[in-house]
């Protein structure tokens, strides 16, 4: 099914990394120490990127990001939302969404998961000696159902891709990475991830389980009336992969560091149900014989 397992372990943007961005981070109001703000307000504050609400009436004077009986986080804003790794955030903007990062490090691999009405994605890598060393453009629209004039002009179009994927891109640690989205009124990005990937093992084995873990509720009421709550669901998957005997104890090593992490990983390119950021559950190898084993593991999403 593929030629191994992909893992990118995933860098963690800062206020450092973060050059440059034309989201606005106006969701609300900013926090200020003097207002005394009634109960259910919501205020933005910058230090943690994130919008509070507040519980209670006045609390002039105290700190959301150090009073959480008073101030309950609500949600990051609209800036770092796309980098929250949470199912439910969402970075959106009309038209364009633009990020410029300086990582530090190298970053082989650059990820966008969750996209709604995008157009396309631009990468690129500019370096202060070298200047532009790579430049690449991916169109996840929808395509036509057939390929022909009429369909071009007046046929459905269907599919686009939620997932674009750069990898192998060139290393250079000091250059800026340029990220830039252009899609419709309702452009939406769930999560843009960067990161350096390994690859392990040889081969997903054919019958790779793939499915949602739903978190909607269906809750009745005491006459018998169901009301039906929509929650963001998950991917989840299972599967097999092959992998030779040198790597068994490398591949666990390495899974253990990443038990605590939220990670990409690629099973599959063709499949995106099998392109999945979140973590693993259960993992076991199996060795088959003198010189191949079998890894055995379960992911679960917290992505769209």
């Amino acid at each position: 099914m593929s030629e191994g397992l992909i893992i990118m372990r995933r860098m963690v943007v800062t206020d450092a990394m973060l050059v440059s961005s034309n989201v606005p981070e106006n969701d609300h109001p900013a926090y200020n120490p003097a207002t005394p703000y009634p109960a259910k307000t919501r205020v933005r504050l910058d230090a943690t990127h994130s919008v509070y609400e507040n519980t209670l009436e006045g609390a002039t004077g105290k700190d959301p990001a150090t009073n959480p009986n008073i101030w309950v986080r609500v949600r990051a804003t609209n800036r770092w939302r796309l980098f929250d790794a949470k199912n439910s955030s969402v970075t959106a903007q009309a038209n364009t969404i633009s990020y410029v990062f300086k990582p530090g490090a190298a970053v082989p691999m650059v990820a966008a998961l969750g996209l709604v009405n995008c157009f396309s994605i631009r990468v690129r890598i500019i370096d202060p000696d070298h200047g532009l060393v790579r430049d690449v453009t991916i169109s996840p629209a929808a395509r036509m159902v057939r390929s022909n004039w009429w369909e071009f002009y007046f046929g459905e179009r269907i599919g686009g891709s939620r997932i674009v994927i750069f990898d192998d891109l060139p290393s250079y640690p000091n250059a800026l990475l340029h990220v830039d989205l252009v899609g419709g009124p309702d452009l939406s990005i769930g999560l843009l991830a960067f990161g350096q990937q390994r690859t392990w093992g040889f081969g997903v084995k054919w019958g790779a389980r793939v499915g949602r873990k739903i978190y909607s509720r269906n809750e009745e009421n005491d006459f018998g009336d169901f009301d039906l709550l929509k929650l963001p669901s998950a991917k989840r998957s299972s599967f097999e992969l092959e992998i030779n005997n040198d790597e068994v104890d490398p591949l666990l090593y390495y899974l253990s560091d990443i038990d605590a992490e939220l990670c990409l990983f690629i099973a599959a390119r063709r499949f995106e149900a099998l392109v999945i950021f979140g973590s693993f559950r259960n993992h076991e190898i199996q060795l088959d014989n003198g010189m191949e084993s079998t890894l055995q593991i379960q992911l679960l999403g917290i992505t769209k």
